[in-house]
């Protein structure tokens, strides 16, 4: 397939799936619509800790340490200097994501934040979100990587969201964080759409990875709905699955 063809194709791709980065973000909004407690916020800020750090077994920042310890002993001959700086940088971001949301947490509650307490706070959602990309990748190798890096973020919409908000000293700590994130998580989203693009060279590929974007992505709404305390009913669910929402400009700087 011609790259000009599979850029195309990503940006289709891409617009198809903004109905659930748009679902996210009107999760989020609906949410924040009326001022919350700082007891309210904790709950969902405590998820979003648990999912940058993931402190548990094979969790995203051991594999990421243990892949950078093993890759470290056979530098510049399995190991490529370029990739594995990139594995650096990406743990780094995803570590500080972590801290900011940790911090916001410490400042609520008085008290130091520990892994034994966030280990207690990933939700069936997330625990299913992350059983799928697994299944999924063992299944379709670097093809299933690409569709879960593109899905990566739900378009950064809880962040975008979250920086929205202001009024008092929680929510201004809230909006600070989430646009620290926010301005790594768009870069985020381009790089899985330039890497769908790599990873798919024929209509069966993009079938497939179509099927995996939708399935992922359906996935992370419902996440992102239990994270925040359900604010869409199921039948909402349904609607935006079908496409009825408007989705916003803002997804337009992610076409390739």
């Amino acid at each position: 397939m011609h790259i000009d063809e599979a850029r195309q194709r990503g940006n289709d791709l891409l617009r198809y799936a903004s109905r659930w980065w748009a679902g996210e973000a009107e999760v989020v909004h609906t949410f924040f619509s009326r001022t919350r407690t700082p007891g309210e916020h904790l709950r969902w800020l405590r998820m979003q800790a648990f999912k940058e750090l993931q402190p548990k077994p094979e969790g995203l920042i051991e594999r990421l340490v243990l892949q950078l310890k093993d890759g470290f002993y056979t530098l510049e001959e399995k190991t490529n200097r370029t990739e594995y700086l990139e594995t650096i940088d990406f743990l780094l971001e995803e570590f500080r994501h972590y801290v900011l949301f940790a911090d916001v947490i410490d400042a609520i509650t008085g008290s130091k934040l520990t892994t034994e307490e966030l280990a207690g706070y990933e939700v069936p959602e997330e625990t299913r979100l992350a059983a799928m990309r697994r299944d999924y990748i063992q299944k379709h190798g670097q093809l299933a990587r690409a569709a879960s890096s593109f899905c990566e973020g739900g378009g950064a919409s809880l962040f975008y969201e979250g920086m929205q908000i202001s009024g008092d000293p929680v929510s201004d700590s809230i909006a600070a964080a989430c646009r620290s994130v926010y301005e790594d998580e768009m870069d985020h989203a381009h790089h899985g759409v330039e890497m769908m693009v790599q990873a798919a060279s024929t209509e069966e590929d993009w079938k497939l990875a179509e099927e995996m974007v939708a399935a992922i992505s359906r996935q992370r709404l419902r996440m992102r709905n239990q994270q925040f305390g359900f604010p869409l009913g199921e039948a909402r669910l349904a609607e935006i699955a079908e496409g009825k929402i408007e989705v916003p400009a803002r997804f337009q700087a992610l076409l390739v």
